[in-house]
C-alpha cells in the first residue's frame, strides 16, 4: 500500500512539475518534455515491477 501511495505522489510530482514549466515558460519545453517522459518511463518501470 505505502508503495503504491509513493507512485502516485511521484507520478504527481512529474506531471505537475511538467505542466507547470509548460505553461509558465513555453521557451523551456524541452525541459517541459523531459519531465513528462520522465513520468512514462516511471509509470512503465512502476507498472513492470508491480
Amino acid at each position: 500500500m505505502a508503495t503504491d501511495l509513493t507512485a502516485v505522489l511521484l507520478s504527481s510530482v512529474f506531471l505537475g512539475v511538467g505542466f507547470v514549466i509548460a505553461k509558465y515558460f513555453p521557451e523551456a519545453s524541452l525541459l517541459a518534455g523531459v519531465f513528462l517522459v520522465g513520468l512514462a518511463v516511471l509509470n512503465v518501470a512502476l507498472a513492470i515491477a508491480s
